[in-house]
């Protein structure tokens, strides 16, 4: 009994340290699973509709995401300008 005990927690160790050869071999890939998770959890979490409302304007039953994308889009931008307006 104690041979069986000894031999799958070696098993476990070595398929342990498969993986931790794969991870050290292939960190940019493990980099991009990671961030490519995350993404997916992000949009799967913002498919909610939603309503913005600024001053007179109203835009009602525009996704979570789709405002998300925007925001970032037009923080881009405006670093953008302000980074080559700070360079000259």
């Amino acid at each position: 009994m104690e041979s069986e005990r000894g031999s799958s927690s070696s098993e476990a160790t070595s398929g342990l340290s498969k993986w931790a050869g794969r991870i050290a071999r292939h960190p940019r890939g493990v980099a991009q699973g990671i961030g490519f998770a995350l993404l997916a959890i992000i949009v799967l979490q913002n498919f909610e509709s939603t309503s913005v409302d600024v001053l007179f304007w109203t835009v009602s039953e525009l996704p979570k995401l789709v405002l998300i994308f925007l925001a970032m889009i037009i923080g881009a931008l405006g670093w953008e300008v302000l980074r080559r307006t700070w360079l000259r």
